[in-house]
């Protein structure tokens, strides 16, 4: 079956206002095929779980992750295979690449982690990349998950060297996801290597979490259906493209790169364009679009064009039309993606006082969208988060908390991605 993605334009009122030059928002929502259409389609993973035993592990901490194995050991398929590497200041391969086909055995061996000593997170991360890398499975999905609380303080901890090398591997066929756990570990290396490997980067606050979070990874590896999305935008003449609220890298063609693409789950886009005046009646052609991916079992990239026309109205027709609430919540939540970058920049310059007023402008600004009587849980949880971090700025007890929440928190809402 042909992996093709549905690609649908949102405007916040079906026509535009006509006789005036505008800011338009489009929500771009790119689907790939429902999960009952790719039944019995479930990529075989190759997945390798690099997990930090250092000293700081000991205890709840080293014993969830022990659990969290367990289950992912027990979600796999005999055809699946897993390896495992454990690190403090020395490197223990525990689990050479292996299928997946006597789990008691291989959970046998979780009982003998035990935390002890310093972080060679590089190293690790590189045995664990061999590892991956030596049972490279086409059409697969080869993936390293690193899984830490502290610092990378033995031998490489250069971050740039360690990103680069992460996307180096990526380019080989491995990509690399990371957990962070607590509030020591070192946010500025974790998510960079995830963006640049292809992978997801997440923060757990508490060890009994990491179990969610290692279902949340492999239902979304399980779910795959494509990788490698790139995005182009093409404004047609007199169009101007000013914005990509969502703040997506950029690769060296000047196509977005957008997250993989999973089977139940749409990725958002919202595209700012600006608008000249139009007569009223006038149809116009505002962007052409392209969304380039690889399905997962196929070695070369496919495209999918779509093109966005627009009518333009009298104002008083337009006002009278339905607004997409929708798209004005996409927009919010973008906007306070942000805000949480904005002031984490403040607190990393130690003015604590802007951090807290930027994310108190922004609680301000999304008040119709958290009183709106159609407020989702999403929205409702959006608002919490957003309280929690106004309080937690104002009263200073977690500040290094504080900031691994404000990178997290904007990098799941830009990315379309649940914890």
């Amino acid at each position: 079956m042909k992996i093709v993605p549905k690609i649908e334009f949102l405007l916040e009122r079906a026509q535009l206002e006509a006789g005036r030059d505008q800011t338009v928002d489009v929500l771009v929502r790119i689907t790939p095929p429902d999960t009952d259409s790719v039944i019995g389609r479930r990529p075989k993973l190759n997945f390798g779980i690099v997990l930090d035993r250092s000293g700081s592990m000991g205890g709840e901490k080293m014993e969830r992750a022990r659990e969290a194995a367990s289950y992912c050991i027990d979600q796999l398929l005999p055809v699946d295979r897993l390896s495992l590497v454990i690190f403090d200041d020395v490197i223990e391969v525990l689990i050479p690449s292996q299928l997946a086909e006597h789990k008691a055995a291989l959970k046998e061996r979780l009982a003998h982690i035990y935390a002890r000593n310093s972080t060679a997170l590089h190293e690790a991360w590189v045995r664990g990349g061999m590892q991956v890398s030596e049972h490279l499975t086409d059409g697969a999905i080869n993936r390293v998950l690193l899984i830490t609380d502290g610092q990378a303080n033995v031998g490489l901890t250069n971050t740039d060297e360690i990103v680069t090398q992460a996307m180096g591997l990526f380019q080989r066929g491995v990509s690399t996801s990371t957990i962070g756990i607590g509030e020591d570990f070192q946010e500025d290396l974790l998510m960079p290597m995830a963006q640049s490997a292809g992978g997801n980067a997440w923060h757990v606050k508490r060890a009994e979490d990491l179990q969610r979070i290692f279902s949340i990874e492999l239902e979304g590896l399980i779910a795959q259906v494509a990788h490698t999305v790139t995005l182009g935008l093409i404004p047609s003449d007199g169009v101007r493209l000013s914005d990509v609220l969502n703040d997506f890298e950029m690769n060296e063609t000047g196509r977005y790169k957008l997250p993989n693409l999973q089977a139940g789950s749409s990725v958002d886009v919202l595209v700012q364009l600006r608008v000249p005046a139009q007569a009223a009646g006038t149809k116009r052609h505002l962007l052409d679009l392209r969304v380039g991916y690889t399905p997962q079992e196929a070695a070369s990239a496919e495209v999918v064009k779509q093109s966005l026309e627009v009518e333009f109205a009298e104002t008083s027709s337009v006002k009278a039309l339905p607004v997409n609430e929708e798209v004005e919540k996409v927009v919010r939540m973008l906007m306070n993606a942000r805000a949480r970058r904005e002031a984490m920049a403040h607190m990393d310059r130690g003015d604590y006082v802007m951090a807290r007023q930027v994310v108190t402008s922004a609680l301000s600004a999304s008040m119709p969208l958290f009183n709106s009587p159609a407020a989702t849980p999403e929205v409702m949880e959006e608002r919490q988060q957003l309280e929690e971090i106004e309080s937690s700025l104002t009263n200073r007890s977690e500040d290094k908390m504080t900031r691994k929440r404000l990178f997290y928190e904007s990098y799941l809402r830009r990315n379309s991605k649940r914890q």
